[in-house]
């Protein structure tokens, strides 16, 4: 739906095409629009900075083509009455938020509105060809059946986020140490079943698309996505550019080492900053305090806390801190305007905040930090990040 900057070592040096400017400024008006809209002509150069004579052309072929929808005629003192113009709604994007155990589906529109959900349960080992095989069956089946119950809106294709790190050019997921995908082509099984064009991404990339296009946090050029869950990945908006890295690796802080020695973590290493923030981290601080009963999920541990369970509460807040461990690492690295953190965790946000703001503040060495704000919905930020 929308386009993010992105900077990697593979970047070519060469002069701006006329091309390239017009798909800059058309970008710009989408987002304008979006945020503004219903939004005349007028106020759009006006808000873009761009001429008239553009925004009137650009405006024209979107609504042309069907992305914009001219609306209801405004009113002035004199002169000709503006027409007010919006996105249109009936474009659809069929997000899937590919995750340890279940896919997360979505029909979402262009203005980031969830129209339908769906979760699919899958049991794909690691290794395991033929269980993945089937998981992308199943998730498939589900896809087809959400797309025939909306006939009347136009799919635009399908928007795949994965925890993991995924090739831009070969669309295969390289590192994924979480989930048991890097066997077999992901992007190619799951576009044979459905039959149309999948847009394949890392999960926190997607969800800082989707704070781009549609959170609150949009006008910040340098902003800190991350995400816990089974692990932790993080998304890097430097100077208004995602950061990609070398081979579409940059990002993968989960896997920087906190501390020479401690629990194993998927990468293969120890100590690894996942290993001590992610949810099996506050499952295993639980474990730790309540030796004699098991939690199945990171979510019975969510109920116990919001239910004043204190084992609980000092197991979330173990991690925690150890989360704000690692994002005093990223603030004085990065110099982010906002860190914004994507995941279950964010339920008990009252409590979690404060300890990593306080903690932000006392490693600082400059007077400004980062503002630190919650996707109060993980599941929805990552769907609509896929979406976007």
């Amino acid at each position: 739906m929308t386009r993010v900057t992105t900077v990697s070592t593979r970047a070519h040096r060469g002069v701006a095409s006329s091309e390239t400017a017009r798909e800059i400024n058309r970008d710009i008006l989408l987002r304008t629009i979006h945020l503004r809209q219903p939004v005349s002509r007028a106020d759009l150069a006006r808000l873009t900075g761009l001429q008239p004579s553009t925004v009137s052309a650009i405006t024209g072929q979107l609504i042309g083509e069907g992305w914009v929808l001219p609306g209801t005629l405004g009113r002035l003192p004199r002169g000709r009455r503006p027409t007010f113009v919006t996105l249109n709604d009936q474009h659809v994007v069929l997000a899937i938020d590919l995750r340890p155990g279940k896919a997360n589906l979505a029909v979402v529109d262009i203005n980031g509105k969830i129209l339908s959900r769906d979760t699919v349960a899958f049991a794909a080992q690691r290794n395991s060809n033929a269980e993945a095989r089937k998981a992308i069956t199943d998730i498939a089946k589900a896809a087809r059946s959400m797309r025939a119950a909306c006939r009347d809106r136009s799919f635009q294709g399908v928007g795949l986020c994965v925890p993991g790190r995924v090739n831009q050019e070969t669309h295969r997921l390289l590192f994924s140490p979480n989930v048991p995908w890097t066997q077999i082509d992901l992007h190619s099984e799951l576009q044979k079943a459905l039959h149309t064009p999948i847009e394949m991404e890392n999960a926190t990339n997607a969800c800082l698309f989707a704070e781009r296009w549609f959170g609150t946090s949009g006008e910040a050029s340098n902003m800190i996505v991350v995400s816990v869950s089974e692990g932790i990945g993080t998304g890097l908006l430097v100077d208004g550019r995602l950061v990609r890295g070398r081979d579409d690796m940059a990002g993968e802080f989960g896997h920087m080492p906190l501390e020479e020695s401690g629990p194993l973590c998927g990468c293969g290493n120890v100590g690894c900053w996942e290993t001590f923030a992610s949810n099996r981290a506050g499952l295993r601080y639980y474990r730790e305090l309540v030796p004699e009963r098991r939690l199945s999920s990171f979510g019975e541990l969510l109920d116990l806390a919001t239910g004043g369970d204190i084992q609980a509460l000092r197991a979330i807040d173990k991690m925690a801190a150890n989360l704000a461990r690692g994002l005093t690492i990223l603030a004085a690295g990065l110099a982010p305007e906002v860190i914004l953190i994507v995941g279950d965790c964010t339920a008990l946000w009252s409590r979690i905040c404060p300890l990593l703001e306080s903690r932000l503040i006392a490693k600082s060495f400059t007077a400004r930090t980062p503002r630190v704000a919650a996707a109060l919905d993980g599941d929805a930020a990552r769907l609509r990040g896929a979406a976007g």
